[in-house]
């Protein structure tokens, strides 16, 4: 694949013309029972002393119970990872696996690769879970040192097209092992040089086939021209709102918007072209480095449907 510049340059291929896939109807989220932070792996998890965040348990289960309850009253079925003692970030499970629909109809997963070791046994709960539901299982090569899933893969809606990001914690070659195992799936790629939007998931938040989100800061010159052909109607967020995790958003059915709250001005502009915003508390989570993209796996309706213990 060429560098992103070339493909700024040259791709030239309409959206439309991109093979169709189903889409993913429900989410895979992680009780948070455990959740803390005990070692700081991105510019977010510390305060301008260098002190590592400290995590209310109380606030973070009712912001994440919120946000369970906010796809399920659109329709979106869930289904829940039970926590594990040990794995304080298994509730952030973008990262640990990768969704991939295929166009004919069927779907399969691809472990992660995760660039710190403390996140490594996360994968197996993925792989395990995954199974069950009688999944088409893929890893990567041992060539390819880092690859974290959702957390930097993110799916154009209705389309055989992935959007990579690679830098801190997902290679290039991890997603170009996957254009040749596809030969038919359409990849762009996204250099990730600023620290605070360490996964592309904290930049970018697809809406349709035209529109996404995006944090302008993010990204090189070049993967900005590149997005904006990918989606002829790309939304430029505020500076402080993409400070805020506006671009960690997540919008399920190409209607509603679930993102972080307090971000007035991302709400009025996707009011303004046709969506409904469903703002969500993640404070907690924020101080971690991750908001409501981050929080989920989006999956199938029907591996959604497996039985899940109640969770209050």
């Amino acid at each position: 694949m060429p560098p992103e510049v070339n493909q700024a340059q040259f791709w030239h291929q309409p959206v439309r013309d991109i093979p169709k896939i189903k889409p993913l109807l429900g989410v895979l989220l992680g009780d948070p029972a455990f959740f803390q932070i005990e070692r700081a792996t991105n510019a977010h998890m510390t305060s301008a002393d260098g002190a590592l965040h400290r995590i209310d348990p109380f606030k973070a289960r009712k912001e994440w119970l919120a946000l369970k309850n906010a796809y399920e009253s659109i329709g979106i079925a869930t289904a829940i990872l039970p926590a594990q003692p040990g794995l304080p970030d298994a509730c952030f499970t973008a990262n640990p696996s990768m969704v991939l629909p295929l166009p004919d109809g069927t779907h399969e997963v691809w472990l992660a690769k995760m660039a710190h070791p403390s996140r490594a046994d996360e994968v197996d709960i993925h792989r395990k879970f995954f199974e069950n539901q009688q999944c088409r299982i893929r890893t990567m090569p041992e060539s390819v040192s880092k690859f974290e899933g959702c957390g930097d893969g993110l799916l154009h809606p209705n389309r055989f097209l992935l959007h990579a990001g690679f830098g801190a914690r997902s290679s290039r070659a991890a997603w170009e092992h996957l254009a040749k195992t596809h030969p038919t799936l359409t990849l762009c790629y996204y250099s990730l040089p600023n620290p605070d939007f360490y996964h592309l998931d904290t930049a970018l938040a697809p809406i349709n086939e035209t529109t996404a989100l995006y944090a302008p800061e993010a990204f090189t010159a070049d993967g900005i021209k590149l997005l904006q052909k990918a989606f002829p109607h790309a939304i430029a967020l505020p500076h402080e709102e993409s400070l805020r995790f506006a671009g960690n958003a997540h919008c399920p059915d190409q209607k509603h918007v679930l993102l972080q709250s307090g971000c007035p001005q991302t709400e009025r502009l996707l009011y303004e072209h046709g969506f409904q915003p469903i703002p969500l508390e993640t404070s907690q989570f924020r101080l971690s480095g991750g908001s409501v993209f981050c929080l989920k796996q989006s999956c199938w309706t029907s591996a959604c449907s497996a039985p899940t213990e109640a969770i209050r």
